[in-house]
């Protein structure tokens, strides 16, 4: 324990200070309000005031010997004064409003104490939210500043490309951008400048975009009009090609840009000539494809379209064009008429001539006349059909090398056969049509040997040599199984 006269520590029990002589206490008094307290105290309980005493003092010694002043050879009092004196240094004090000296306020200064703190704490606190709050707004103005200075970017566009030298599809894009007219994420196909003829006619831009990923692809021409220092845009026409694909470039056109697209006049109008190609999806050589060609009436706001369609073929470079006979629609109009003119300079269409067509339509009838005459049900018309000329020259006695066709299956009704012959190699059977069937026992093959409607045969007998004399109303033919040659028996 220790003195609370002389601070010095003292045995434990002692009645009186073994330093200074001082009775030692249990409680001592504040001497601020003047009420009694226990000597280890180090606040008041009752006022809440720093215990001003020498516990107290020997105390603040022993947490700051740094701070604490020469003691040697002062006296008690002395020390106290130094101690305070170095307290006053190392602690700044906040600035405290002047009370008045009057006693009487004594009491009110000492409750109002806890007040001032928290009064500062509280103060600190609102002075960080204010900060906090100023931040949150200074960060909402400069993300609006941002959004406004892109919306004053877009609205500034039509200043931007209101210079005659820029790229049309540069103009197109951002126009539409700045619209709000881009939002389908359409490709720019392409975009033509109409320049100002005359004060009436304003300068134009003709543009035209394209979705190919999608079920529904489509095209979509825009007219853009100079207003003032910007341009006014309006969707022109739009066309769908569903199940299609849509390439829109001069490459695979493989045309040439200073024809495709480009400006026209066509009696007294002006137009928009581009083109494009909407194979099927996923076309390759062999399968279908398109070359659409098109004329847009830039002041009607009308499309014509011309529209090559046919076989999709690869050139010598690798290149794929559409072999076609001509276009699907009718060229009796001014507009469609120049748009075939234009055909000529893509290289993308192949228009057959009239000696190629005439030769596919021959082809195509005989592939027609062969999948007709196909299977075993048809095998008696085959070999009519097969051997017609044959037959003719049988009649005029001339001996023929005979076309007979090869089935795996019967060619005849078995129920239908009135003769048959066999011998170790051939079965050979008449039936009630008069048409003669073979049957090698080797390959395990039917054939014809004679046909019912060149006249019905009445008679077959086996001759030498595997040879089967067949008995017609024109008379007797000789047919070598083996070598399949026939001549009159006459």
């Amino acid at each position: 324990m220790r003195c609370q006269h002389c601070g010095q520590e003292v045995p434990e029990g002692s009645t009186f200070c073994n330093h200074c002589g001082h009775q030692m206490s249990k409680e001592i008094t504040c001497s601020y309000c003047h009420e009694l307290m226990p000597a280890t105290s180090v606040f008041c309980p009752h006022c809440g005031k720093a215990v001003d005493n020498a516990m107290t003092l020997a105390r603040e010694e022993s947490q700051e010997p740094a701070s604490r002043p020469q003691q040697q050879g002062m006296t008690y009092n002395e020390q106290r004064a130094a101690q305070r004196k170095a307290n006053a240094w190392q602690q700044p004090r906040p600035i405290e409003p002047e009370i008045d000296d009057d006693d009487d306020d004594d009491d009110d200064d000492d409750d109002n104490g806890g007040g001032r703190s928290n009064f500062n704490r509280n103060l600190i606190i609102g002075i960080i939210l204010a900060a906090v709050l100023i931040g949150l707004l200074s960060m909402m103005r400069h993300c609006n500043s941002q959004e406004n200075d892109r919306d004053a970017a877009r609205a500034d566009s039509a200043a931007v490309i209101a210079d005659g030298s820029q790229d049309p599809l540069a103009v197109l894009s951002a126009e539409l951008s700045r619209n709000g007219m881009s939002e389908d994420k359409a490709y720019t196909g392409c975009a033509v400048r109409f320049e100002s003829t005359d004060p009436d006619t304003p300068e134009r831009i003709v543009g035209v975009t394209y979705k190919d990923d999608t079920d529904r692809p489509f095209i979509k021409v825009y007219n853009l009009t100079r207003d003032g220092g910007g341009w006014k845009t309006e969707l022109g026409q739009n066309k769908y090609f569903d199940g299609r694909s849509i390439i829109m470039d001069n490459s695979s056109l493989i045309a040439d840009a200073m024809y495709v697209p480009r400006a026209v006049k066509l009696d007294g109008k002006q137009y928009l000539y581009f083109a494009f190609l909407n194979h099927l999806k996923g076309a390759g050589e062999g399968n279908n494809g398109r070359v659409t060609l098109c004329l847009y009436d830039v002041e009607g706001k009308k499309i014509n379209t011309l529209t090559y369609d046919g076989t999709i073929r690869s050139r010598t470079d690798g290149r794929q064009y559409v072999y076609s006979r001509g276009p699907l629609e009718s060229t009796n109009s001014s507009e469609r008429r120049f748009l075939q003119q234009e055909a000529a300079n893509i290289g993308a269409i192949r228009v057959a001539t009239q000696d190629e067509i005439d030769a596919e339509e021959e082809a195509k009838a005989k592939e027609e006349e062969e999948k007709a005459l196909a299977g075993e049900e048809n095998a008696d018309a085959k070999w009519a059909h097969d051997n017609a000329e044959n037959m003719d020259k049988l009649k005029e006695g001339e001996e023929v090398k005979m076309k007979p066709t090869q089935y795996d299956k019967p060619i005849i009704n078995m129920k239908e056969i009135k003769e048959k012959l066999e011998n170790d190699r051939y079965l050979v059977f008449l039936d009630t049509k008069g048409s003669v069937v073979g049957f090698n026992k080797s390959t395990r093959k039917y054939f014809t040997i004679y046909g019912g409607k060149n006249g019905a045969a009445s008679g077959i007998s086996f001759g030498s040599d595997n040879n089967v004399l067949i008995k017609t109303p024109s008379g007797s033919i000789t047919y070598d199984l083996v070598h399949d040659r026939a001549k009159n028996a006459n």
